[in-house]
């Protein structure tokens, strides 16, 4: 009797632990269609999971879907392969919403606010919090500079990215005027380039203006303090792709000239300063047969700077090939089949330029709002203009009066 009482409490106890741990996982299921299998990324928007999980309702089990909620942003979380009502069941609980099978549908509601369970990483309020702002809240603008020159020609004038100061960089060659006069050609005082520096941007101009280099762009934002600015000047290019549901469809990736900055101003005895992160890219896409090559150049730094101060990243390399026929002209492009004469008068000439890109970025911090309209100059364009307007309308009245 005692040996059938253990053996009945032992396999209760066994059965009470199955149960609890049955209730972490989906219920399993003992035949699942493949059709009715699912896949989804993290990224994909709650309404194109919802149709795409409604098609198979609608085709296995006749029901539509009433959606009765406003959210629509990314489900979230992955979904791996399971089955299609396993799914709807996770991303409604993922972003704290329910369903409630009907005769004919499926009714999506939002959870109450009260019963709902937050997060762990707070997902959903992280996207809806609106930044914290006031009256005398500050912002600093950005201005940057995307220049790419030859990185021969840098190197033969000596210039020391590292030396930029109040918006000068020094020339730590002495043959720096002799290769400056003969490349680009200007008079100058070399001796004082030499000891003062060189302006950086009267050096960009120079380059340009002798085709070893170019400014690539030159924007410029506002950013309040600790809020995150960026800039693309360039374009995004689509890769076709297959969804986990069997769709084709765009997924966009930028290129160019790209510049991520998110500035925080401190201060030390009154006097402001500038930390700051910065995150430099250029980036070029090259179509391929198999897939797309993205040629890229990035720097990612964390910089102090008072306001007013302008800094470098330098050193970002690269190497361009080019491909030009040369001989006597004429017979160096006769087709190879003509008696072989374009292999006697000509020749395949190939050049490799080594480019470097430099980034000047200066940061200026701006006054706040309180300052701005407590400024006695402010409405001085104002004053002006107005004065303008009336002296025109007195030339007018005397013109016309000449004129009866």
């Amino acid at each position: 009797m005692k040996k059938k009482i253990l053996i009945s409490t032992t396999l209760i106890l066994f059965a009470a632990v199955q149960l609890l741990h049955s209730q972490d996982r989906l219920p399993e299921r003992d035949f699942v269609n493949p059709d009715e299998l699912i896949i989804l990324s993290e990224d994909v928007q709650f309404s194109d999971a919802m149709d795409i999980i409604e098609e198979l309702a609608l085709q296995f089990r006749n029901k539509i879907f009433i959606i009765r909620t406003n959210f629509n942003e990314p489900i979230g979380i992955d979904i791996p392969q399971m089955h299609w009502e396993d799914a709807l069941n996770r991303i409604t609980a993922a972003n704290n919403l329910f369903f409630v099978e009907n005769p004919r549908y499926f009714e999506i509601l939002d959870i109450p606010p009260d019963e709902r369970v937050i997060a762990e990483d707070d997902r959903i309020s992280a996207r809806t919090e609106a930044p914290k702002v006031t009256f005398q809240s500050r912002e600093i603008e950005i201005q940057a500079t995307f220049f790419q020159g030859d990185r021969q020609m840098i190197r033969e004038l000596g210039i020391d990215w590292t030396s930029l100061q109040n918006d000068r960089v020094r020339v730590q060659s002495f043959a720096a005027g002799s290769v400056g006069q003969d490349v680009f050609e200007i008079e100058s005082n070399w001796t004082d380039i030499f000891n003062s520096g060189w302006d950086i941007n009267a050096l960009f101009s120079a380059f340009e203006q002798n085709n070893k280099g170019e400014i690539l762009s030159s924007p410029t934002i506002k950013v309040i303090d600790g809020e995150l600015g960026s800039i693309q000047v360039g374009q995004d290019f689509s890769i076709k792709q297959r969804d986990f549901a069997g769709n084709i469809t765009d997924r966009f990736f930028s290129t160019g000239t790209i510049l991520r900055v998110q500035p925080h101003i401190f201060y030390h005895e009154d006097t402001p300063f500038i930390y700051m992160t910065v995150n430099a890219e250029r980036s070029t896409a090259q179509p391929d047969p198999i897939s797309t090559i993205v040629n890229k150049q990035e720097a990612a730094t964390e910089i102090l700077m008072l306001s007013g101060e302008s800094t470098v990243i330098a050193g970002l390399y690269e190497t361009e090939v080019s491909s030009t026929r040369r001989g006597i002209p004429i017979l160096k492009d006769l087709p190879g089949w003509f008696f072989g004469l374009r292999y006697l008068f000509g020749y395949e000439s190939r050049e490799t330029t080594v480019q470097e890109l430099v980034v000047l970025i200066k940061a200026t911090i701006l006054p706040s709002l309180e300052e701005r309209l407590a400024d006695p100059m402010r409405n001085m364009p104002d004053l002006l203009r107005d004065r303008r307007e009336l002296f025109q309308q007195e030339i007018d009245e005397l013109q016309e009066i000449q004129i009866e």
